[in-house]
């Protein structure tokens, strides 16, 4: 073996490791930027999420004081229904009450009309025998005002 070769030989073998080393250093550096970058999406990532579930957060509260709002309208709504039923159950309760008396009175009315009405076939009777009517006319004038 020639001298040369020998010494091309020992003089290649720094650049090899070189080589080597410069190789080495770029595989750690870009799995060092892999994970880095990998930490960085991951964090990109956790902060989208943490913006999505804030706006879902403001969404919800805006939607909840919404129906909050909704329910106590509606409730506010239903006691005044209840009032108003309240209301129309008093004047219900009244116009039963006069329509009771109205026909307490009509039937006192009939009554009367009907105490008259024999008083009247009385009469009738009384002054027919002046004018010659038979006791059967008479008869029968009382017991056709009778079933009334």
């Amino acid at each position: 073996m020639d001298t040369s070769i020998l010494v091309a030989l020992v003089a290649g073998v720094p650049s090899v490791a070189a080589a080597l080393f410069a190789y080495r250093s770029s595989a750690q550096a870009t799995r060092a930027k892999a994970e880095t970058d990998a930490e960085v999406n991951r964090i990109a990532a956790t902060k989208v999420d943490a913006e999505a579930f804030e706006r879902s957060q403001a969404l919800y509260e805006k939607v909840l004081a919404a129906a909050e709002k909704e329910v106590g309208r509606l409730q506010s709504q239903v006691d005044r229904l209840h009032d108003q039923l309240d209301r129309v159950n008093d004047q219900l309760a009244r116009e039963q009450d006069v329509s009771n008396t109205l026909r307490n009175h009509v039937r006192t009315l009939q009554a009367q009309v009907t105490t008259m009405e024999q008083t009247l076939t009385a009469l009738r009777i009384q002054i027919s025998p002046q004018r010659g009517a038979s006791a059967e006319n008479q008869q029968r004038a009382e017991g056709r005002y009778a079933d009334r």
